[in-house]
């Protein structure tokens, strides 16, 4: 079966991304590497756009800034550390200052950062304050996030 897969990728622009992965090779793994492949193509495209394009698809990774932005504050309240926390955010949804949250040790240090420093503050601004952030309003803070980002109000 793997083998079948291999061939039908290997016509494709996905050509060889599996041909140094021994056999067999765990789905894990090919989710992994389609996934690397799709945020490159997805990044050649934004790189590469002009206006109106260029801002649909910085739209396109906000919901997933929302999602990894949620995943730190989350993590954080838990008091997992950072770094743990940014290897499992989605690859479309990060951004430049994503790493300088490592330096966040606390919510409210998190929360500063996102506000001053990532695309989605202007979201963050008008919508939640420092006080929600607690367990019981993450889900409400996603939602009321995503909100903003579709309507704008």
């Amino acid at each position: 079966m793997f083998l079948d897969l291999k061939l039908h990728l290997q016509s494709t622009d996905y050509g060889n991304f599996l041909a140094n992965e021994p056999s067999p090779v765990q789905v894990a793994v090919i989710d992994e590497k389609l996934k690397e492949k799709m945020v490159q193509e997805f990044r050649h495209i934004r790189n590469q756009a002009v206006e109106p394009l260029s801002t649909f698809l910085d739209y396109v990774t906000y919901s997933y800034m929302i999602d990894n932005i949620v995943l730190l504050i989350t993590g954080s309240l838990h008091g997992r550390p950072i770094g743990e926390l940014i290897a499992k955010c989605h690859p479309l949804g990060s951004f430049e200052q994503m790493e300088a949250l490592n330096i966040a040790s606390t919510t409210a240090e998190l929360y500063n950062a996102v506000i001053v420093d990532t695309p989605l503050a202007p979201f963050f601004a008008d919508c939640i304050s420092e006080q929600d952030l607690d367990e019981m309003n993450i889900e409400i803070i996603r939602n009321k996030l995503y909100k903003v980002r579709k309507t704008g109000s």
